[in-house]
């Protein structure tokens, strides 16, 4: 059994690497891609009158493909991108170029993928050919409460789609505000990994609250650059709603995502609102607000190419 959960930060924006360990026999890791924009070329919502932007640091790598064969090179040759998980539907989760690349839809057509109900919605209409019986759509499988999970995961992993709740406080809350939470129960200490980039609220999150156990970990991904946008109000809740979480989800480690400065043309560049948090007064914060749990809560911020280990 491998030893422990790693996260692995592939862009300057929201796209993540997740090693989850797996109690197979000769396979260490279950690869999990969340939200892989790595082709250099811009995200364009609509039309690039509306929304264009670009990244300022490069990807670690160029292609899901590229991922795929940096994961060939670990153990014996025996890794691959096993799943790829697309949390929104907006074209810097759900990257056209960087899916539709021809190497990276050979993986895409193996692996599974995990969408929500905007995502699928919005990967439908790529046209990229994909073998439905591959794709789980996360909030039927919450709908339903069904085990089509069990097929799909290894044991001892599970992926949950948790959406917004508050919907009424703007008209795009609930295509922005929700989270996924993955459990990995396959380590001596269970982990948790609450991915949220926009923000989830403490309410939409108490739903699905569990009582915590003394060994296990949780880790929150999250915005900590709180972003608004006139008439639709809050679009990354920032560090101030992850202060509202922590005595709530009680993370043992925070990582920053969805922060980096691109370059952003359209009305949206013209209008959106940003205020950044660094590190350092983020963690002056923690301790202010929380600091019983400040004591035990790492804050980081990684860079492309870094990861931890949980």
């Amino acid at each position: 059994m491998a030893a422990a959960v790693e996260l692995h930060k592939l862009n300057g924006d929201t796209s993540w690497l997740l090693r989850l360990p797996t109690s197979s026999v000769g396979k260490g890791y279950y690869n999990l891609v969340l939200d892989p924009w790595l082709d250099p070329t811009p995200q364009i919502d609509g039309t690039p009158l509306f929304s264009r932007q670009t990244r300022i640091e490069p990807a670690a790598f160029a292609s899901i493909a590229q991922l795929d064969q940096w994961l060939h090179t670990r153990a014996q040759g025996n890794e691959k991108i096993d799943a790829v998980l697309f949390s929104h539907a907006f074209t810097d989760h759900l990257h056209p170029e960087t899916v539709g690349d021809a190497d990276s839809i050979t993986v895409l057509q193996r692996a599974t993928i995990f969408t929500t109900a905007d995502s699928l919605s919005a990967l439908r209409a790529l046209g990229v050919a994909l073998d439905r019986s591959n794709v789980t759509n996360l909030s039927s499988v919450a709908a339903k409460r069904d085990a089509d999970q069990d097929v799909t995961l290894p044991s001892g992993i599970r992926i949950q789609h948790l959406p917004a709740r508050d919907w009424t406080l703007s008209p795009a809350w609930p295509k922005l505000h929700g989270a996924l939470l993955v459990s990995c129960l396959n380590t001596p200490r269970p982990t948790h990994i609450l991915y949220s980039p926009h923000g989830i609220t403490r309410s939409s999150l108490s739903a699905f609250l569990k009582p915590r156990s003394a060994h296990e970990k949780r880790v929150l991904i999250h915005s900590f650059d709180r972003q608004t946008l006139p008439l639709l109000g809050v679009v990354a809740c920032g560090f101030p709603n992850i202060l509202d979480l922590v005595p709530a989800w009680t993370p043992d480690v925070v990582l920053a995502t969805h922060d980096e400065h691109k370059r952003a043309e359209g009305l949206v560049g013209r209008l959106i609102s940003r205020r950044a948090y660094a590190l350092d007064e983020a963690q002056r914060m923690l301790e202010t607000t929380c600091p019983d749990e400040a004591k035990r809560c790492t804050l980081q911020q990684l860079q492309p190419g870094q990861s931890v280990r949980i």
